[in-house]
């Protein structure tokens, strides 16, 4: 997502300026898993690859060297992986000797991060209706992967209620469509069903249902597309990021 690009750099303390956001899908490459999560163009004509993790799979490196090497191939641009890691994962494998070939991949663990200390801060940022920042968003966001007393589920759901309550609605729009997002990752069939009940409770849910979009949002939920979502949602609010204006200005029709 386009919101998540320069907002994600600043977060994560990158030294690095994104210009565009890049292709994530190898089209024509043979492997089970073949889209990465975010690819960005940065300023220094290269690539800045992001991928979100809550395994520790020893194939995983294996596979992001796959994206990369075929990225490469495909561009001749230079390409920088940050893999950021869930709570619960702590020292992974970042790096690969396969002989000529040396590859390594950033590690970001979240479990350096306190998701309950964060929520309470922007429960309270919120509450007293103080504008968040786009990183603020982002840390909302990234609440679920943090290290907290309740299950990713709970966070999730707890972190959808409160972006509700965030009284900007592009900023609210962008919480909830990157929560789904993630959601979408790494959630169970579960956990997705319980997003939908929380979700219809929500303003914007409730909104949605009188207009009777409903079913696109279905839809969109039930195909994991939450670009689709972002686009029902601007609708009706009759207001669009400024980032996706020059991407798709059907969106507005």
């Amino acid at each position: 997502m386009d919101f998540f690009r320069q907002s994600a750099v600043n977060f994560f303390g990158i030294d690095t300026k994104i210009t565009t956001s890049a292709e994530t899908e190898l089209k024509d490459i043979k492997i089970s898993t073949n889209i990465m999560d975010y690819t960005f163009y940065t300023e220094d004509g290269n690539y800045l690859h992001f991928e979100f993790q809550t395994t520790n799979k020893e194939e995983d490196i294996r596979r992001f060297l796959f994206y990369d090497a075929s990225l490469h191939y495909k561009s001749n641009r230079k390409i920088k992986t940050i893999v950021v890691y869930s709570a619960d994962i702590e020292n992974v494998k970042t790096y690969v000797d396969a002989g000529n070939i040396k590859y390594s991949i950033d590690a970001f663990y979240m479990s350096s991060m306190n998701g309950d200390e964060k929520y309470d801060i922007l429960k309270d940022k919120i509450e007293s209706n103080e504008e968040l920042t786009d990183e603020e968003i982002l840390s909302l966001t990234f609440i679920p992967l943090m290290k907290g007393k309740l299950t990713r589920t709970e966070r999730t759901l707890k972190s959808i209620e409160l972006a509700d309550k965030i009284e900007s609605g592009e900023k609210k729009i962008k919480c909830l469509t990157m929560l789904y997002a993630l959601l979408e990752k790494f959630g169970d069939e579960e956990s997705k069903k319980k997003f939908k009940e929380v979700f219809n409770m929500t303003e914007i849910g409730k909104m949605i249902l009188e207009d009777g979009m409903a079913k696109g949002m279905e839809k969109g939920i039930e195909k994991g597309k939450a670009e689709l979502l972002l686009k029902l949602l601007t609708k009706k609010f009759k207001k669009l990021p400024d980032e996706y204006k020059k991407k798709d200005k059907r969106i507005v029709q």
